[in-house]
């Protein structure tokens, strides 16, 4: 939502200092101008910080900058009390093992000139002040994060709230020490050298737990590390589906023969809870619908196909009304194809003998006698989030896997017969099976990597071809999340 990157955006620049306290904001008007959006957005988005407390608002004057970088809020001792160790430990590991390749991909994209604000950010971090020095070295690495151009990505990141960490215990010889890494580590990526080749020393004791469930560190009551997984996704439900997402996907539903003509679809009640949006947003998705031929209402008794999937190929639906479900997508299978090596392994441990047969009997029935499209992936997919035993992982695997199903609803993009390109990446999820099968977990979790970054090079190339790609990069500005 344009409210949602606009307060990031904000946000980002009060907590690096750009915007240092006791600074005003620029007008609304110019915000509105700087943005390209409504009074009604820049409003909502500046509730927002001042919900956050980042910002002081009065009538008819400018809002100012109250958040001060040094500053403990005092709630902080309810959370201390509230951590569940485990808790906290699951949602460590989940930072480890989506932040770790999309730092790695972010560092590739970097151009020389680039690197010049994580080395300004590097110049900034004063060893003799603690607050200061802790909370650039979060920015530096949330810059490499950011540097992806992808609004997900940033959200789910920066969602786990590990950059509002504070560690307890620290000194002038860890913070000197790991400030002389950082210079090696900028260095390094600097001369174009392997990052994994720098050295860091385990800090993991900072932000660890102590004798028994005391932690060590400082961290807000409404933060992911306290509350879990339901935290997160309230955090991430700023991306639920609207209207657009709601016909596209019957749309979808339609075109590989879920739905057949003269089949009666669910009502506005149930589309509202299928779906989790209001009833205005489920009326406008079947108006849009009406509008194009593809549905009929007959009151009193229900809304029906009238179109079967041959006639659905021929409607036109304008770029612009599909635009920000494509970015949603192709943002969902980027961060998949990122850190999906990574989950995989994390979930092989845990599957058995059994489970493997299980699902290679419910891949050969979809593909051999229920076949409605290319669904391997998608099972894979399934069969991976049930295993890997780390619920806040689970959160943000399980909104991935809402988000792909946009792939079904995107006109002309999904074919339901078995092309040699679907019946190859049929094979690799195959492959990927049979390596886990035979006790291989680091080949079943490359090949599953394999598959899911050749769905994404497809999928990325099948929209430049059909006219999609621009239109969605043009759904928001991804370079305005690191500049």
């Amino acid at each position: 939502m344009m409210y949602e990157r606009v307060f990031q955006i904000l946000k980002n620049r009060i907590e690096s200092g750009l915007l240092p306290i006791g600074s005003s904001l620029p007008s609304r008007s110019n915000l509105c101008e700087e943005f390209g959006t409504s009074d009604k957005t820049i409003r909502r988005a500046l509730k927002m910080l001042k919900e956050k407390g980042l910002i002081d608002t009065q009538q008819r004057k400018r809002p100012v900058v109250c958040y001060n970088h040094n500053s403990v809020h005092r709630t902080t001792r309810l959370a201390l009390e509230k951590i569940d160790a485990m808790v906290t430990d699951d949602v460590l590991q989940t930072g480890v093992l989506l932040c770790y390749p999309v730092i790695k991909n972010g560092i590739t994209l970097c151009k020389q000139e680039d690197l010049q604000i994580p080395r300004t950010i590097l110049k900034n971090m004063s060893i003799e002040n603690p607050g200061e020095f802790w909370r650039l070295s979060k920015c530096f690495w949330r810059f490499f994060v950011a540097r992806n151009e992808n609004d997900l990505i940033l959200r789910v990141v920066d969602s786990l709230g590990l950059s509002d960490l504070k560690p307890l215990q620290d000194d002038a010889t860890s913070r000197a020490r790991y400030s002389g890494q950082l210079q090696g580590f900028m260095q390094i990526i600097e001369s174009g050298g392997a990052p994994e080749s720098a050295h860091f020393d385990d800090m993991s004791v900072l932000y660890g737990f102590t004798s028994g469930n005391h932690p060590a560190f400082h961290v807000s009551p409404d933060s992911v590390v306290v509350l879990g997984r339901k935290q997160l996704e309230k955090l991430l439900s700023g991306s639920d589906v609207r209207n657009a997402a709601v016909y596209m996907d019957l749309l979808g539903l339609i075109a590989v023969g879920r739905y057949k003509r003269g089949d009666k679809l669910p009502s506005h009640k149930e589309l509202q809870e299928i779906y989790g949006v209001c009833v205005d947003t489920t009326i406008k998705a079947i108006q849009m619908m009406q509008e194009w031929g593809v549905v009929k209402t007959v009151r009193g008794n229900g809304i029906f196909v009238d179109m079967d999937p041959e006639e659905l190929k021929k409607i036109q639906i304008p770029v612009h009304l599909v635009a920000n479900q494509v970015r949603r997508y192709l943002d969902s299978l980027e961060l998949l194809a990122l850190t999906i090596n990574g989950t995989a392994c994390c979930a092989a441990p845990h599957i058995t003998g059994e489970d493997i047969q299980e699902v290679k009997s419910r891949i050969d029935l979809l593909w051999n006698e229920e076949y409605l499209y290319g669904r391997t992936p998608a099972v894979l997919l399934d069969f991976i989030i049930e295993h890997t035993g780390i619920d806040a992982l689970n959160g943000v695997y399980t909104l991935l896997q809402k988000n792909l199903r946009i792939g079904r609803s995107i006109p002309s993009l999904l074919n339901t017969a078995k092309t040699a390109v679907n019946c190859e990446i049929h094979e690799q999820c195959v492959e990927a099976i049979e390596l886990l099968s035979a006790g291989n977990h680091t080949a079943f979790a490359e090949k599953t990597a394999e598959a899911f970054q050749n769905i994404y090079r497809l999928v990325t190339g099948e929209c430049k071809r059909l006219g999609y790609y621009e239109a969605a990069m043009g759904a928001y500005d991804g370079s305005a999340l690191w500049k």
